[in-house]
């Protein structure tokens, strides 16, 4: 559905509730999957545009630029930080902000084959007098400054942090919790929180990061995801349900929800919106329009997975996904027919992988897996660029820990686990190098979330704890994406 159509609904939705047609107003929002204010929250907007229409004699105005009337569903004006088409501009400016992950450039493939940021090059004069070498080596130079992750916020569950994730803008961020509770954070007030208080008290104060606090799900949450453009944070449980939440909303309770026939493993938005992706512990997956709840899987059995569907994850296009399963295959999937483009068959070592993300120019899938490996696949070939053993699960030859592995927004670092399992690693993406580690948790860290607008993490850990870091070497104003977020909330960093 496009912005323009939720902005209308929500005017008729929050109308009808208004006037007290309850009953007609649900009916919408159960087709449109908007959620429904209460009645002392209804907006009188649709009539007061009416109103102004007649005797002004203009029109209603209704574009992807007007703000959601809906109190519960409101994106006020800081949100155009977003785009004024909804999660698409944001996703096109993700995706060409930076220069991609990319082997077939020169300076990048000199950076793997030798192994270090700054190498020699092979001299060429150009002809303006400038030198290969020197092009090069100034482009390295400038990739040089590593970052330097430091704890700005915890946040404590009361059992395993085991999910997060950032909203496409990264404004926000949610942790899911074995104790089957829900934390949306506001990612601002991490930043620019001052952490002197015991790690144990509460943290969801008014001036505290800890905006909502969801409570639904019967089970532990597995995975999360925020849709593109609305204010709707879903949430995926060992209970067998989806479920949707309005974050702007007081409610603490989903709106709506999908109830599958098994534990639900992995969710993701496709990135129109409409679409959700859900691996579960059956081996088929399921594509769920959230609008209607219908459900579509691929046609040919002998396609499928066929174990549990450890994680689902599209590509920022929507174009293509992958999936990783317990059967120790990675699968690329056709998103616009549900067919399959390829398999990985072991690339584990006959370990299951855990963790798959597609690079923002969908030509490399990183994955991760029991075997203790992170690794790096041609897409259209298959081809292993490279690994990295993180030795995770090496000492005592169990493969007990389940490894989580993320690109940073720029695709220049992976962070994952380190042998030590309560602390994370940087490597460099091109190099391999270690950059730094993350100490701090006490516990296994079981995921690793990334901003996709700044060098942002949150790591979910055993613990009960969930860590935000940011980079404390580079201002957030130097990002061009977060420094209009910033302008637009009039933020002093």
């Amino acid at each position: 559905m496009k912005e323009e159509q939720r902005d209308l609904y929500s005017l008729i939705i929050n109308q009808l509730v208004h006037d007290g047609y309850l009953s007609e107003a649900t009916k919408i929002s159960e087709s449109t999957m908007i959620p429904c204010p209460i009645k002392g929250e209804a907006s009188n907007k649709l009539f007061s545009l009416y109103q102004s229409t007649i005797s002004g004699g203009g029109g209603l105005g209704i574009h992807s630029g007007v703000n959601r009337v809906n109190s519960n569903m409101d994106i006020d004006d800081d949100s155009s930080a977003i785009g004024s088409n909804g999660g698409k501009n944001l996703i096109e400016d993700i995706i060409n902000m930076k220069e991609c992950l990319d082997f077939d450039d020169p300076i990048q493939q000199q950076q793997l084959t030798t192994g270090s940021s700054i190498s020699s090059a092979t001299t060429s004069s150009s002809s303006d007098g400038t030198t290969t070498t020197g092009i090069i080596n100034e482009k390295l130079q400038q990739q040089q400054q590593q970052p330097n992750f430091i704890t700005k916020f915890i946040t404590t569950h009361k059992n395993a942090c085991r999910c997060a994730k950032f909203s496409w803008d990264g404004k926000f961020v949610a942790t899911g919790s074995s104790d089957t509770s829900i934390k949306l954070l506001d990612v601002n007030k991490m930043r620019n929180y001052n952490q002197t208080k015991n790690e144990t008290t509460e943290d969801s104060a008014p001036s505290r990061p800890v905006i909502r606090t969801f409570y639904d799900h019967t089970m532990p949450i597995n995975d999360l995801d925020f849709h593109p453009s609305a204010p709707i944070l879903s949430s995926a449980s060992k209970d067998g349900t989806i479920r949707f939440y309005d974050y702007k909303s007081s409610l603490k309770r989903s709106f709506k929800y999908i109830q599958d026939t098994h534990g639900i493993r992995s969710i993701n938005f496709h990135p129109c919106g409409d679409l959700i992706l859900a691996g579960t512990d059956h081996q088929m997956i399921r594509l769920y329009n959230v609008n209607t709840f219908q459900s579509f899987t691929a046609r040919k059995i002998n396609e499928h997975h066929h174990g549990p569907i450890n994680q689902v994850r599209f590509s920022l296009d929507g174009s293509i996904f992958a999936s990783c399963s317990k059967d120790n295959t990675i699968k690329i999937w056709d998103s616009n027919n549900f067919s399959l483009i390829s398999t990985l068959n072991s690339p584990h070592g006959g370990k299951e992988p855990t963790t798959v993300q597609i690079s923002r120019n969908q030509k490399y899938l990183l994955s991760c897996g029991r075997d203790s490996m992170i690794k790096l696949w041609e897409i259209t070939s298959g081809r292993l660029i490279y690994s990295i053993n993180t030795g995770v699960n090496q000492s005592g030859g169990q493969n007990k820990n389940r490894i989580s592995a993320t690109f940073n927004y720029t695709e220049d670092y992976i962070i994952t686990n380190d042998e030590q399992p309560s602390v994370a690693v940087v490597y460099n993406s091109r190099t391999k190098e270690q950059v730094q580690k993350l100490t701090g948790h006490n516990n296994t860290i079981r995921y690793i979330a990334a901003s996709p607008v700044e060098n942002a993490l949150m790591t979910c850990s055993l613990d009960h704890r969930g860590r935000f870091w940011t980079d404390d070497t580079l201002s957030l104003s130097s990002n061009p994406i977060n420094s209009n977020i910033v302008n637009k909330l009039d933020v002093d960093i």
